[in-house]
């Protein structure tokens, strides 16, 4: 069972620990992937699995289905982008029922661990009705402090407004919290916020996650001590 949300006074404020969602707490690029391509098909445009690594992951809806416009030779014009923003939600609730993704390993202990201790996030660039259905699910959603999605900010990942957000929700400096990233995009943002990085090569290499202050292949047996020494 999940261990009962911390006291006040059991929580040491000096320090704040901010989780990225897709690609380190749970294994969702996959459904996003899916979801994306339903929705490009709607409008008759397709990618390859590689485009979507290369452009989409880790950008957010906004940029991803701009991309993928460009990628097929269309015009990404507003009307566009806001069809395909509205109808992707649907996709990936209707995936999400049918094949929920896995949690990574490692990631929902380090979660609890986190929030045993100090102020914890998660800060991610997909939309909070993606989110909270997972994270409720796992047993997470009520033990962070904070949640930061996309429709919570004006400028998703690489812009550090949401890890701005972030730290300033959990009452931390900026300095003193520790991001959790896998993707380029997420490390310059929680990097321009002020934010030092742990970077996991759970989705992409990790020759690709340099910009962090550490780079490891996965969490699994990843400690919180081991986190906060980042």
């Amino acid at each position: 069972m999940p261990e009962p949300s911390p006291t006040s006074a059991s929580v040491d404020r000096s320090r704040g620990v901010v989780f990225d969602f897709d690609g380190i707490v749970v294994d969702s690029e996959p459904l996003h992937e899916r979801a994306c391509r339903a929705t490009a098909q709607d409008e008759g445009m397709d990618f390859t699995h590689e485009q979507f690594a290369e452009v989409c992951i880790g950008h957010g809806d906004l940029r991803a289905f701009i991309a993928i416009a460009e990628l097929n030779n269309r015009d990404p014009e507003d009307e566009l982008i806001a069809r395909m923003r509205a109808a992707k939600p649907g996709h990936f609730l209707e995936l999400l029922m049918d094949d929920p993704p896995a949690p990574h390993a490692g990631s929902v202990e380090l979660i609890h661990a986190a929030a045993s201790a100090h102020p914890t996030a998660v800060c991610t660039g997909s939309r909070r009705d993606e989110v909270e259905p997972i994270l409720d699910r796992l047993g997470l959603l009520d033990r962070l402090t904070t949640l930061v999605t996309a429709d919570d900010v004006a400028n998703t990942k690489p812009d550090p407004e949401p890890y701005v957000l972030a730290a300033r929700r959990l009452e931390v400096g900026a300095s003193d919290c520790v991001a959790i990233e896998d993707t380029p995009t997420g490390i310059v943002s929680a990097k321009a916020a002020g934010l030092r990085v742990l970077g996991v090569g759970h989705t992409l290499q990790t020759g690709r996650l340099t910009e962090a202050d550490r780079v490891v292949e996965r969490l699994a047996g990843f400690t919180l001590a081991e986190l906060l020494a980042v």
